[in-house]
């Protein structure tokens, strides 16, 4: 598959599968609506990973009154965080699907990001040394090409810039064994996503040879509640989930499903 088609379909995709439309509790929750994003925000980003809120707080205080970019914005909830802790954010997604929904969202919420604009990862169109900071969660890994993504945030990062990247799919983990049984995914009624790509820890930290690493943390070492009902959401729920979660947190850790990476341009 050639890059042109594979972001075509990488694109559709997510086009098609919004992240979030899967946690809608009723189905005549009008789309859009104040009522829809309060209806599936516990089961978002950032606050369905109490770690990734924790980071929020953490970079927005290094960040006030500084641009950040934020790639694979989905409907906002992540970059309205930050708006919210006084950070300039631009916020970017390949779907206009997504775009649109984080326009409202924004909206809703009274606050005004930079822009909010359709962007390609592996191919932005922003100058060098535009931002202070670029933020990706649970997105290179989807594009097709992850050290091309990594190139393009350092490009567009100012000397001294944060790449805070939450997070790389890892391997082994949990998340990857269970990947293996097929592509019916946990939590959506179709397929998983067409580019899914899990690394080692030593091949994702390769990708921030240009960087200095400032952390890397291995995370989501505990199996979490999903919204989906299904065979492979049953097997998860009653089997795996509490088989797991009773590991010792240490050996857990080793099979960790994310690994999360914060660097500095130098």
């Amino acid at each position: 598959m050639n890059r042109a088609s594979s972001v075509e379909e990488v694109r559709d995709y997510w086009n098609a599968h919004t992240l979030g439309f899967q946690y809608l509790s009723d189905p005549d929750i009008r789309v859009g609506s104040r009522e829809f994003f309060d209806d599936i925000r516990p089961w978002m980003n950032p606050f369905k990973f109490p770690w990734i809120m924790d980071r929020i707080e953490r970079e927005a205080e290094r960040l006030q009154g500084k641009h950040l970019l934020e790639l694979g914005c989905g409907m906002g909830y992540d970059s309205l965080e930050f708006l919210k802790r006084g950070v300039r954010v631009t916020a970017t997604d390949l779907t206009p699907n997504a775009v649109d929904l984080a326009r409202r969202h924004f909206e809703l919420e009274g606050v005004t990001p930079e822009d909010v604009r359709i962007e390609n990862a592996l191919d932005l169109s922003f100058e060098e040394a535009t931002f202070d900071a670029v933020w990706a969660n649970g997105v290179l890994h989807h594009t097709g090409d992850t050290q091309r993504a990594m190139g393009e945030v350092f490009r567009v990062l100012r000397l001294g810039g944060r790449a805070i990247i939450s997070h790389f799919y890892r391997r082994p983990s949990w998340m990857y064994w269970l990947s293996r049984l097929g592509r019916e995914n946990i939590e959506f009624k179709e397929e998983d996503p067409p580019v899914n790509e899990f690394y080692t820890e030593p091949e994702i930290l390769s990708m921030f040879g240009s960087f200095r690493i400032e952390a890397a943390e291995q995370e989501h070492y505990r199996a979490l509640p999903v919204a989906r009902r299904g065979f492979k959401a049953g097997l998860y729920t009653w089997w795996f989930k509490p088989v797991f979660n009773a590991i010792p947190v240490p050996v857990a850790k080793r099979f960790a499903y994310k690994l999360s990476v914060t660097a500095v341009k130098q």
